[in-house]
């Protein structure tokens, strides 16, 4: 059976009830990441493109505190309040992966952990040569 390491970058805020990130062997699983600043507060409130290019900030993070790069990203899943908010989440995942991008997933549900939160994204990603 293959070790688990918890991933913890420096930086953002920790919890007691999960890791932003586990390593198993050759892969990652980034927990779904929220657009919280480094201070736990809201960045973008009722600004889609804005909350997702937070979001996708906290999984580089994390991402290259695995040792890995967003080129390494294989899958993402994405939770969306509002299926308005599609073409800016869209176009904002488009900058994030502008070449090879992940396979990606999108559901739309009825809120997430707190109400101004707009989109939460989660990631699995493959660290070559391990």
């Amino acid at each position: 059976m293959s070790e688990r390491i918890p991933i913890v970058p420096e930086g953002l805020a920790a919890s007691p009830a999960f890791s932003p990130g586990v390593r198993v062997g050759e892969f990652l699983f980034v927990s779904g990441q929220i657009a919280q600043g480094a201070d736990g507060q809201l960045v973008g409130e009722g600004d889609c493109a804005a909350q997702t290019r937070q979001v996708m900030a906290r999984i580089r993070t994390i991402v290259e505190a695995a040792g890995a790069s967003m080129q390494d990203v294989v899958k993402i899943t994405t939770f969306l309040v509002n299926l308005d908010d599609y073409p800016d989440f869209s176009a904002v995942r488009s900058e994030t992966f502008p070449a090879s991008p992940p396979a990606s997933s999108t559901v739309v549900v009825a809120a997430l952990v707190r109400p101004e939160f707009l989109v939460e994204v989660e990631a699995v990603v493959h660290i070559p040569g391990n």
